[in-house]
């Protein structure tokens, strides 16, 4: 490894024809750092002058953010790489320019000079930096490229402003390089810069992360790296199957072609013997994992990222992926190596996968997988809320699981789907549906009600899924001798689709999508089927929910954060329920694939998701038992904020009304969206046998005012009731609806106002204690009579308590 070396003393060396010093006598008595792009360290001026001898020579220029806020809501993390460029200086006379090169507009099909010379004068590059040459020598030029790497080149302020963290500009006189991380080796240099920030109003993350929220500090790393060789082959990009891919135009393509061309993501893994059917590789890939990581997640993580190993055997691989310790003196921002960080937050927040590509090619560059310690956290709430403390049980000790183990259990899934992503492969949605067949899905726990207790013990796979094979030998296997590529990766497909694997990624899953298989955090092969089960699973955790979920002696307020993923444990199920409201599977496909792209989801299914969501909104699965809400204590004096946070309308109370309503707005504003509402109408239009818009508001607002609004479970009958109005007012009033669904609304509204009207006799000087129904019900009346004598808008409506996101292990963002 390079280290900074004194420059030896020499006799003073003539001026350059151009009447520039050389380079010895510029840097006599600075600090000499050779490698890639040589740099001479001057300790007494504080600069970085950097040595060019590579005029127009294209390289990698990878940026990064190596120390973090701690804030997940703003996502600046330790280890947080940006994006890679392909990069080149450029001499003009005195001048020279750090230009970024525009990949993404090529002329590779048929090219010819001018027409390479069309495309590159059509598009922009990128001048990100400009130097006045100091010294001069055989070609080689030295310039002082301090202020170049004491940029923001993050774009930490834009950043912060746009989070509404305050305006904060970077002060030049508080920022310097940071030398323990700047060297150069023979294939790339390596420049980390200390940046303050200053503000005068820091906004409240800020604030409550940063010693003083005026002036913050952070790390921002640079890495200018030898562009690879050209021995790696490129493969093409496919949409049916989940691996990542980059794309660029190709203005060579013919007019009956698209422009538009995508290779994928991979690294760089050849078969030692390509003649061999299993092989080892020429170079293996390996992770190294951060020292910081303490057992038992060290190795939960290497057990984790230890499957892929298994994965590359059917691709043809022997020994083809380890994770390994960080040695003492890496440097985990160095370009050349593949790393696993622990990063730290105040929150449970999302842990990533993210790779440095060749943005030319698509190789892999550097992996740099973000682990969040926070998340187990998150983890074990689950556990503990569902079972208890360990040795503290609700019902005698789970079978086979343990809350160490439960946790271990997911942080090893976890880390296997992480590092997924930096081996090229997207999320797979829809693979639980399809079997647990990846460890590219999000997985929910298992919870299973056998014989009167919890069963955690099958919580979470162990060990990657079918389709992990079969998207790692789309990457990295090789045909068979005599075979073609194309045909090869053609059969793989194909065999996928006649194995019944399926693929559907973000933003398709998302909760106004239409697919109900393809959801997050779900378990089983029929969503409905599971949110029966889930239910069940739910409503006993509820009521067997009590004090042992926290350790003796821990503050009381703790249980509201393990109630909080019980209360909500069914909340990915019927979200994937709504989706078949509406519902539509579909596939990525080509013309000649053998199964249909697209499929309305049946009448049966939808009537029965309509009955199931229906159940949810009843007070019999909404209540929480008066023995729990006694326990359920305020935030205990001196404890800071952190972990999750419940309505507080009812404060210091807990909330449950709030609790409910949180629940009925999700389902109900799921049902009613914009978007589901306009498929609901579109769909019965095709269908006459699927439900119409008026069909499923009739089924909302008969079986909710069927409920008594009197007794225990009034006030609950009541919160839903008032959801209701409020997504059938959205609804109407919304911009972003059809003219079909805001009329289906108004006549949602016209049958709320006939049933409301026959509760709502208005008497002031009734009786008090029975006046809440009736109460109730003329101010619904009141609410529908003023919306259709004047327009009405969304911030009319109640708003739904806090409380998505947090509940169940679930990333925040993307």
């Amino acid at each position: 490894m390079a280290v900074l070396t004194a420059a030896a003393p020499l006799e003073a060396q003539p001026d350059t024809d151009e009447g520039l010093p050389s380079l010895a006598a510029y840097t006599e008595g600075m600090e000499a750092n050779p490698g890639y792009f040589p740099f001479y360290w001057d300790g007494r001026g504080g600069r970085l002058l950097l040595e060019i001898d590579r005029w127009d020579e294209p390289f990698l220029y990878l940026t990064s953010l190596a120390t973090g806020v701690g804030s997940n809501a703003l996502g600046l993390d330790r280890g947080n790489i940006q994006t890679a460029h392909v990069a080149r200086f450029e001499r003009v006379g005195p001048k020279v320019m750090f230009v970024l090169d525009n990949p993404r507009f090529r002329a590779e099909t048929d090219p010819t000079e001018t027409l390479e010379r069309s495309v590159e004068e059509s598009f922009l590059t990128s001048t990100v930096g400009g130097f006045t040459v100091v010294a001069e020598e055989d070609g080689r030029a030295l310039v002082d490229a301090t202020s170049f790497f004491l940029r923001d080149v993050v774009g930490v302020a834009a950043r912060l402003q746009a989070a509404n963290q305050g305006t904060y500009r970077l002060i030049a006189d508080r920022s310097a390089l940071y030398l323990p991380r700047t060297r150069a080796f023979p294939e790339n240099t390596e420049v980390e810069a200390s940046l303050t920030f200053e503000s005068e109003r820091p906004g409240g993350e800020i604030q409550r992360h940063a010693p003083d929220g005026r002036a913050m500090t952070l790390r921002q790393h640079h890495s200018l790296v030898m562009l690879p060789d050209d021995g790696y082959e490129t493969r093409r990009f496919d949409p049916r199957i989940g691996v990542f891919g980059i794309g660029y135009y190709d203005f060579g393509k013919p007019f009956d072609d698209d422009y538009q061309t995508m290779l994928a993501r991979r690294h760089r893994l050849v078969k030692a013997d390509l003649s061999a059917e299993m092989s080892e590789p020429v170079e293996p890939v390996i992770y190294y994992l951060d020292p910081a990581v303490p057992e038992p997640y060290r190795t939960a993580f290497k057990v984790g990222g230890e499957w892929w190993n298994r994965v590359f055997e059917a691709a043809g691989f022997l020994d083809a992926f380890r994770v390994e310790d960080m040695p003492p003196d890496m440097d985990p921002m160095d370009a050349r190596y593949h790393v696993i960080q622990w990063v730290h937050r105040t929150e449970a927040g999302s842990s990533i996968g993210p790779s440095f590509i060749d943005p030319r090619t698509g190789e892999i560059i550097k992996a740099a997988v973000r682990m969040d310690s926070y998340r187990s956290l998150a983890n074990y709430n689950t556990f503990a809320g569902a079972a208890g403390v360990d040795g503290d049980w609700y019902a005698g000790a789970p079978p086979g699981v343990d809350g160490e183990e439960f946790v271990m259990m997911r942080r090893r899934q976890h880390s296997a789907h992480e590092i997924g992503h930096t081996l090229g492969l997207a999320h797979n949605f829809i693979a639980i549906s399809d079997g647990h067949a990846s460890v590219m899905d999000y997985p929910a726990p298992v919870v299973e009600l056998r014989d009167g207790r919890l069963d955690l013990s099958g919580a979470y796979r162990a060990g990657p899924g079918a389709y992990d094979t079969l998207a790692i030998r789309y990457a990295y296997a090789s045909p068979p001798p005599g075979q073609d590529e194309d045909a090869f990766l053609s059969q793989l497909l194909l065999e996928a689709q006649e194995r019944g694997w399926r693929f559907i990624t973000n933003p398709d899953a998302g909760a106004d999508n239409s697919h109900p298989d393809a959801t997050w955090w779900v378990n089983g092969n029929d969503v409905l089927d599971e949110l029966e089960r889930v239910g069940e699973v739910r409503r006993f955790m509820i009521d067997s929910f009590d004090e042992r979920a926290i350790e003796p002696g821990e503050p009381m307020h703790k249980l509201r954060e393990r109630f909080a993923p019980v209360y909500f444990h069914h909340r990915a199920t019927y979200e994937a329920a709504i989706k078949s409201i509406g519902g539509m599977e579909y596939r990525y496909g080509v013309r000649g694939d053998p199964e249909p792209v697209t499929e309305l989801v049946s009448a049966d299914r939808v009537r029965r998701a309509m009955e199931l969501l229906s159940d949810a909104l009843s007070p019999e699965q909404l209540a929480i038992p008066e023995e729990v809400l006694r326990i359920l204590a305020p935030r205990s004096f001196g404890w800071i904020g952190g972990g999750p946070s419940w309505s507080n309308r009812a404060g210091p109370a807990f909330d449950q009304i709030g609790a409910a309503a949180t629940v009925a707005s999700e389902i109900v504003g799921g049902i009613l969206a914009p978007s589901r509402a306009a498929r609901v109408v579109a769909f019965h239009a095709r269908d006459p046998t699927l439900p119409s818009l008026e069909e499923v508001m009739a089924k909302l607002v008969d079986d909710a005012w069927a409920r008594p609004v009197d007794g225990a479970g009034g006030a609950l009958v009541r919160s839903v009731q008032d959801v209701i109005v409020d997504e059938l007012l959205a609804l109407a009033a919304s911009a972003a609806a059809t003219t079909e669904s805001r009329a289906a609304a108004e006549w949602g509204l016209r049958r709320v106002q006939a049933r409301a009207a026959t509760v709502a006799s208005f008497d002031p000087l009734g009786d008090a204690r029975t006046a809440s129904s009736s109460a109730h019900s003329t101010r619904l009346v009141g609410d529908i009579e003023r919306y259709f004598q004047r327009p009405w808008s969304t911030d009319q409506g109640s708003e739904a308590p806090a409380g998505s996101g947090w509940a169940r292990d679930r990333p925040v963002g993307p």
